[in-house]
C-alpha cells in the first residue's frame, strides 16, 4: 500500500533502485561512497582546487566561494522548507521489508533531500569557473542524488526536489555575484590569498 505522501511514481522508481542494493559488492560500495559521504568528497574537491598551484586570486577560487555559498543557501532553504513541510517517512521506515537500507540514517521527514539540494547547488556555482567543470559537478550530483536512492534513504522525488533548490539557489548566487564579491574578498583575506602578480615590460 502507497503512503498518501509517497506516489506511485516514487514507490516504482524506488523499487527500480533500490533493488539493486545487497546484491553486488562494488554497485554497494558504490552506492555507499556517495549515497553517504558526498560533504565529504564535495569538501575534498573544494580544498583540492582552493590550493591548486599556483595560490594566487583566480577564477577558479571565485567559483568555489560561489559554489559554497550556492550550497549553504540551498541547506537553508531546504531547512525552511522541512519546517513547514507535512512529514513524510522515508523508504527504510515505511518499507522496512522491502527496502534494503544500506547506511543508517534518523528516522525523521525525507522531503526533500538535502544532499540533493547541496550537492546541485555546489554543481550550479561551479559553473562560473567554467561550463566543463559545472557539467562535471552536476554529474556528480546526479550520482549523489541515485546514491540516496540506492541505499534506501530517500523517494526519488525527494533528491528532484532537492536538486531543484539546489539548482534555484546557484542560480540566485551567480546572479548576484557582483554584489557578492566582498564575500569572496573575506575568503581571499581569510586563506591569505595573494594577488596575481603583474607583467612588467621591459623599456630599452
Amino acid at each position: 500500500m502507497i503512503h498518501p505522501r509517497v506516489n506511485g511514481f516514487d514507490s516504482a522508481v524506488e523499487h527500480a533502485i533500490n533493488g539493486a542494493a545487497g546484491h553486488n559488492a562494488l554497485l554497494d560500495f558504490v552506492g555507499i561512497l556517495f549515497g553517504k559521504y558526498a560533504p565529504e568528497i564535495w569538501v575534498l574537491i573544494f580544498i583540492i582546487i582552493w590550493f591548486w598551484p599556483p595560490y594566487r586570486q583566480s577564477r577558479s577560487r571565485k567559483a568555489i566561494v560561489y559554489a559554497v555559498a550556492s550550497g549553504v543557501l540551498a541547506l537553508v532553504l531546504n531547512l525552511i522548507i522541512t519546517h513547514f513541510a507535512p512529514y513524510r517517512p522515508r523508504p527504510f521506515v515505511m518499507e522496512p521489508h522491502t527496502v534494503t537500507q544500506l547506511v543508517s540514517h534518523a528516522r525523521d521527514s525525507s522531503f526533500p533531500s538535502d544532499h540533493a539540494a547541496g550537492s546541485f547547488g555546489f554543481a550550479t556555482g561551479l559553473f562560473y569557473m567554467s561550463p566543463a567543470v559545472g557539467i562535471l559537478g552536476v554529474v556528480l550530483a546526479f550520482i549523489v542524488a541515485w546514491g540516496r536512492v540506492f541505499v534506501g534513504v530517500h523517494w526519488p522525488t525527494d533528491v528532484l526536489f532537492g536538486g531543484l533548490v539546489g539548482i534555484v539557489s546557484g542560480l540566485v548566487i551567480l546572479a548576484l555575484r557582483r554584489q557578492l564579491e566582498w564575500l569572496v574578498g573575506l575568503a581571499f583575506w581569510i586563506f591569505r590569498v595573494p594577488k596575481p602578480r603583474r607583467r612588467y615590460r621591459r623599456s630599452y
